[in-house]
């Protein structure tokens, strides 16, 4: 088009593309205000990202799912007049972390619970049960051994006997109601241990070794 007072033409106007793009801005925003409108996030999720997993521990006026939980467990284990060295609990990155000494569950070489396991397990169920069927929360039960190796026909290797240990947790948590879709067993052998099992030299250090031995109940988002 010709400017009519130079008589040259004048370059197109190039901004109708930003009326385009923002009337595309729009209606996306529009879209997802609209699906976010639709849906029915669960209080558990809300708690969840109100609070934030880093606040957990310090958050005391408004604790969000773990820290209630974890603030529970330690009201009540956390005893010093009756306190079994046997359990410890400790909130860390991945979680809660629940640590159950295998000397007070099992017998030696074997995954059935012993009478004080078997209390101990079912007191510690039914806390998580409480909390379970308020928040939206994930158990891993995970077993660990030392490093001796075991070779009988029940348990082949310690990676039979520490999942046996872990399914035999699990399974008294679902008997006490727990969901099967949120608890699941884990057996690690000894690939993580706590302490060295042995010395520089292969010497075996005995209180290690024990601390190695044990059930870690994690519990997470």
């Amino acid at each position: 088009m010709a400017d009519k007072n130079t008589g040259q033409e004048s370059a197109p106007s190039g901004g109708g593309w930003i009326t385009t793009y923002a009337d595309m801005i729009t209606l996306l925003m529009c879209f997802f205000v609209i699906m976010y409108s639709a849906s029915e996030p669960s209080q558990s999720k809300w708690e969840q990202l109100k609070g934030g997993i880093e606040s957990d521990v310090m958050n005391v006026k408004n604790p969000t799912p773990l820290a209630d939980l974890y603030n529970a467990l330690e009201k009540k284990y956390d005893d010093p007049n009756d306190d079994n060295p046997d359990l410890t609990i400790d909130f860390e990155t991945k979680g809660i972390v629940i640590s159950l000494g295998s000397n007070s569950l099992f017998e030696s070489g074997d995954a059935k619970l012993k009478s004080n396991g078997l209390s101990i397990v079912k007191t510690l169920g039914n806390e998580l049960k409480e909390r379970m069927q308020r928040y939206e929360l994930v158990i891993d039960v995970e077993g660990h051994t030392d490093d001796v190796p075991i070779s009988t026909a029940k348990f082949p290797s310690n990676w039979e006997l520490s999942s046996s240990r872990s399914a035999s947790v699990v399974k008294e948590f679902t008997e006490l109601g727990l969901d099967r879709e949120v608890v699941r067993a884990i057996g690690h052998a000894d690939a993580f241990p706590l302490k060295p099992n042995r010395s520089k030299d292969g010497t075996a250090i005995p209180s290690n070794m024990a601390a190695n031995r044990r059930v870690d109940v994690i519990v997470h988002y």
